[in-house]
C-alpha cells in the first residue's frame, strides 16, 4: 500500500511554526490566525518563493508534484476549506503585501473519537472497489463497513482527485485556469482577430490577423493577406473583391461603400478593451449580436470608443458557470454604409457590407466551457475555484 496521506491540520500547524516560507506567518499569540501570501502569478514581481506553501502540499498530499502552480494554489485552497478553515481578509489585490487571512477551524483533540466508535475522526475510511493505473474507482459503501470491531454508518464516496468520476471535471477547470491566464498580460488583454467578410449575405474568405495591436479594415484588393503597417504598428486588412451580381443597383451601392472606406475602420486592443475607430468617410455601425432586434443603430465614432472590455467577458463566463445566464459574445459584427441594427428590422443578411470580427482568445475559452461542461461542474470545490480564476481575471481589467 502507498504511504498514507498526511493530515492537514497537523502538518499546517508545523509548516507555519518552521518559518520556511516567506510571509506564511501567526497574526495573533492565540494561533488561531494565519497570513498566506497570495500573489497572482501574472504580477510583474511574483516569483518562486510566493507558491512554496502550495507547492509543499502538493508533494506532501500526493506523493510528486503534479501540475503548475495554479493547480498547487486550487488544491491547498479546496483542502482548506474541507478542513474548514474561515477566509477572514481577501487582500489578494493589495499593491504591496497580496495576502490571504485564516481562521484556525476549531479541532477536535488529538484522537478523538466519533460518539459511539472507537476510531478517530481523521481516520475514518471507506473501501472502493479498486484502482486500476493509480486512478480510484468509485464504488458505493458497503452496509455494514467493518473495521476493528467498529461497525461504522455508511457514508456516501465523493469524487477524489484523481478519481475517474471526477477527472473530467477536474481537467475542465484546469484546461480553462490556464487558458484564462494566457488572455491577460499584465493589465494587457491578448487576443488574435479572425475577420469575415460579408456581401448580402455571401461570407468571403476569411482572414486571421496574428497581431494583438489590431488591425486596419481598408479596400485595397491587392493586398491578399493581412499587411504590418510600420507606422502604425496594426495590420492592414483589405475587404475582397465583391463577387459579380446581376443586380446593377446592389452592384454599384457596394462599390460606392468600398470607394469611400478611404482610411478604413480601426479595431484594436488597448489594456484590457477592444476599441473601434472609424478613418474613412463612410459611415460604419456596429453590435455585439448578429441577430440584435434592438433597432437601434449604434455608429463607430471618428474617435477612439470602448466597444468590448474584457472584464464584460470574463464576467458573463461567470454567471455562465453559475448557470445565471447564457455564454458571452465573442465576436464584434460591423455594418458598412448602412444603418444596423436596422431601424426596421431587416436582417443582416440584407446588408450590403457586414464584417465579422472574432476575439479568438475568447472564443476558445466559450468553447472550452461549453464542451467540457463548465456550467454543470458537480463539485463544489472545482466550482469554486473557476469561479474565483475569473474573479482574478476581472480585478486585472
Amino acid at each position: 500500500m502507498s504511504q498514507s496521506k498526511p493530515l492537514l491540520i497537523p502538518w499546517l500547524r508545523d509548516q507555519i511554526n518552521s518559518g520556511r516560507y516567506p510571509g506564511v506567518t501567526w497574526t495573533n499569540q492565540e494561533q488561531t490566525e494565519f497570513c498566506i501570501p497570495w500573489k497572482h502569478a501574472l504580477r510583474q514581481d511574483s516569483c518562486s518563493d510566493d507558491v512554496l506553501i502550495f507547492k509543499a502540499w502538493a508533494e506532501v498530499s500526493n506523493g510528486r508534484v503534479q501540475g503548475d502552480h495554479s493547480i498547487w494554489k486550487r488544491n491547498f485552497r479546496s483542502a482548506l476549506r474541507a478542513k474548514g478553515f474561515k477566509m477572514l481578509l481577501d487582500n489578494k489585490n493589495d499593491a504591496a503585501n497580496p495576502n490571504k487571512l485564516f481562521q484556525w477551524p476549531d479541532e477536535a483533540p488529538t484522537g478523538e473519537a466519533i460518539q459511539g466508535y472507537d476510531l478517530p475522526v481523521e481516520e475514518l475510511q471507506y473501501p472502493m472497489e479498486g484502482t486500476i493505473g493509480g486512478h480510484v474507482l468509485l464504488g458505493q459503501p458497503q452496509y455494514p463497513v467493518v473495521m476493528e470491531d467498529a461497525v461504522l454508518p455508511p457514508q456516501p464516496v465523493y469524487p477524489m482527485d484523481g478519481a475517474v468520476g471526477g477527472a473530467h471535471e477536474q481537467q475542465v477547470v484546469e484546461q480553462l485556469t490556464n487558458e484564462l491566464s494566457r488572455t491577460m498580460v499584465g493589465e494587457h488583454f491578448k487576443t488574435h482577430f479572425r475577420v469575415s467578410v460579408y456581401y448580402r449575405g455571401v461570407k468571403m474568405p476569411e482572414q486571421l490577423v496574428e497581431n494583438e495591436a489590431g488591425f486596419r479594415l481598408v479596400y485595397r484588393p491587392e493586398l491578399t493577406q493581412p499587411l504590418l503597417d510600420p507606422d502604425s504598428g496594426m495590420n492592414l486588412v483589405s475587404l475582397p473583391s465583391p463577387p459579380p451580381v446581376q443586380d446593377e443597383t446592389q452592384a454599384k451601392l457596394t462599390q460606392d461603400i468600398l470607394a469611400l472606406l478611404g482610411e478604413g475602420l480601426e479595431v484594436g486592443a488597448s489594456g484590457s478593451i477592444i476599441y473601434g475607430l472609424r478613418k474613412g468617410e463612410i459611415k460604419a455601425f456596429w453590435s455585439l449580436d448578429k441577430f440584435d432586434n434592438s433597432r437601434r443603430p449604434q455608429g463607430v465614432s471618428k474617435c477612439p470608443e470602448p466597444l468590448y472590455q474584457a472584464k464584460d467577458f470574463y464576467g458573463g463566463l461567470l454567471k455562465f458557470i453559475n448557470n445565471e445566464g447564457k455564454c458571452p459574445p465573442f465576436s464584434l459584427f460591423f455594418c458598412l454604409g448602412e444603418k444596423w441594427p436596422d431601424p426596421d428590422n431587416r436582417p443582416w443578411e440584407k446588408k450590403l457590407v457586414m464584417v465579422e470580427v472574432v476575439l479568438t482568445a475568447l472564443e476558445l475559452l466559450k468553447s472550452m466551457a461549453v464542451e467540457g461542461g463548465a456550467s454543470s461542474l458537480q463539485s463544489v470545490e472545482l466550482q469554486l475555484s473557476l469561479q474565483e480564476s475569473l474573479q482574478e481575471m476581472m480585478d486585472l481589467c
